[in-house]
């Protein structure tokens, strides 16, 4: 009988142990959800940062890829079917996240508004 309730009470701590890390662990992950909200920030910011920008789109590169800038530096800024053209030294807001390059910062546009 001792047997039985000492591993009735082994199986109850684990599951309460194992409930309670995984409630602080998921809690964890979701206050780090972070933007930045300058080209600096973002600069030093790392792969997959949400980003939240103001600032003007200085130069189209490509089809797909402008040069963006606010009052902290510059970016490149890929941006897919949007009429770049026409928001060319406009002050735009940009939604969207870091992508990897290996030798400057890139963000993936989301959307792109013009104030």
């Amino acid at each position: 009988m001792k047997r039985f309730t000492l591993a009735l009470m082994l199986v109850f701590t684990v599951c309460v142990t194992t409930a309670f890390a995984a409630t602080t662990f998921a809690g964890a992950f979701k206050a780090h959800d972070t933007k930045a909200h300058t080209v600096a920030e973002a600069n030093a910011s790392s792969v997959d940062t949400g980003v939240a920008l103001h600032g003007r789109i200085v130069k189209v590169i490509n089809d797909d890829s402008v040069l963006f800038a606010d009052n902290t530096g510059e970016l490149l800024l890929h941006m897919h079917n949007a009429n770049k053209a026409a928001i060319t030294n406009a002050d735009v807001d940009v939604n969207g996240k870091i992508v990897g390059d290996l030798m400057y910062t890139e963000v993936q546009a989301d959307s792109v508004t013009t104030r």
